[in-house]
């Protein structure tokens, strides 16, 4: 005898869901399934794999399912009947055994258990199944698939639906300890979707919102996958998960290693938990290290440069040209760097013109220009870019040629 699983739940049947493609009357957001398809694809799935389906719903309503030769265009193909048992009427159904032709068993014991799980229902093993073992009439509808390899599915419904408990969850992601044997895959309202990520992760994560999903219940926007973990970790955990996990993801093996802070706005509890790490010199991945640094006080964030004899030089001959124009600048206002952020060669911030260790290599006229260029968004508050940085920079061109065509004219 074969070993078989029976999905039950309470409710009603309505042969339709399985003679008719796109029907489904899923309105509740927590429903898993939502295509309409889903059905029909494992009814194909399993009867292309040699399993046998049985459905029973209510006192009398019986049906089982099975495939008939045919050809089409001069091709075999498997066309899919079900008998209903109490009126012995054949129906031919509207797809063949081809539908869902990539479906593996998996992907049909997957779908007849959310079915299933979306009517609050369920399912259990059977050791050994005969034509008479349907006795049972504690539930209303009951899917009875005989199989062997497909029930021992069941001993992996763990790995197909997870139960563990939520660690840290944002609007619509969660993360759970690591499903084992979960294939590094992104579950789906706690179904395995079979969307794989490119590396080993140290959570298992489960959208817990509707997402666009494929037909085969693969998550169809995969671009967004990494900018929602990320927020996951920079925007919803707590100090003390953040400090206990961290330093796990700073290997670069792990899929957490290479999140983003982009678009990201890191909490405070994020901060903390780095600002400890860094103290305690604990390893931390370089996403998170970044975000950190830039939530930091811009002066803690920098490498301060001690100018040499000539440097300082080059620097006070470049204030003097500044003044001689009416361009005051203090120079103890100044904080030269080792490098800037984003190689920039200077900074007007807080009353403070940064100056970085590159813009005195370049030498004289890259240090004035960048003392000018500082000074202007520190007093005139010119943005980089600008029409009015333009206007100014274009008149100050213009004024200096006119002193110069007039000191010209004067020697003549």
């Amino acid at each position: 005898m074969t070993k078989a699983i029976c999905f039950f739940n309470n409710g009603q049947l309505d042969r339709r869901s399985f003679t008719m493609l796109g029907l489904s009357a899923k309105s509740d957001d927590r429903a898993i399934g939502f295509f309409g398809t889903g059905f029909k694809y494992a009814i194909a799935t399993l009867l292309r794999h040699g399993a046998k389906i049985h459905i029973v719903a209510g006192k009398d309503d019986e049906y089982v399912f099975y495939t008939s030769p045919d050809t089409f265009r001069g091709k075999e193909i498997q066309v899919i009947y079900v008998h209903h048992m109490s009126t012995h009427r054949e129906t031919e159904l509207p797809f063949t055994t081809h539908l869902g032709a990539n479906w593996e068993l998996w992907q049909a014991y997957r779908e007849l258990y959310t079915n299933a799980l979306d009517e609050g229902g369920g399912c259990v093993p059977i050791g050994s199944y005969e034509d008479d073992d349907i006795s049972d009439n504690e539930h209303d509808v009951r899917v009875y698939v005989v199989h062997d390899e497909f029930a021992d599915l069941f001993n992996q419904h763990d790995k197909y639906f997870i139960k563990a408990k939520t660690l840290a969850k944002s609007f619509n992601i969660r993360c759970v300890e690591k499903v084992p044997n979960s294939d590094n895959v992104v579950y789906y309202k706690t179904m395995y979707t079979g969307t794989k990520l490119d590396k080993p992760t140290y959570f298992t994560y489960d959208y817990i919102t509707t997402v666009d999903l494929t037909e085969d219940r693969t998550i169809k926007d995969t671009w967004s996958l990494r900018h929602h973990i990320s927020r996951l970790w920079l925007e919803c955990m707590t100090e003390d998960f953040l400090k206990q996990h961290l330093p796990h993801i700073a290997k670069e093996r792990m899929f957490e290693n290479q999140l983003s802070n982009d678009y990201c706005t890191p909490t405070e509890a994020f901060i903390n938990a780095c600002a400890y790490l860094n103290k305690f010199h604990q390893p931390m991945p370089l996403w998170a290290r970044d975000a950190y640094n830039k939530h930091r006080p811009f002066d803690e964030q920098i490498e301060k440069y001690t100018l040499n004899r000539h440097e300082r030089m080059m620097l006070k001959r470049a204030c003097n040209i500044m003044t001689a124009n009416r361009c005051m600048v203090d120079i103890d206002t100044i904080v030269t760097c080792a490098s800037l952020p984003n190689d920039i060669l200077g900074l007007a911030k807080d009353n403070t013109i940064y100056l970085a260790k590159e813009a005195f290599e370049r030498g004289h006229i890259c240090l004035l220009g960048t003392l000018y260029e500082e000074w202007l968004h520190l007093t005139k508050r010119y943005d980089d870019n600008t029409r009015e940085m333009q206007n100014h920079l274009v008149d100050k061109v213009a004024n200096l040629m006119l002193q110069v065509y007039d000191m010209e004219k004067e020697a003549n």
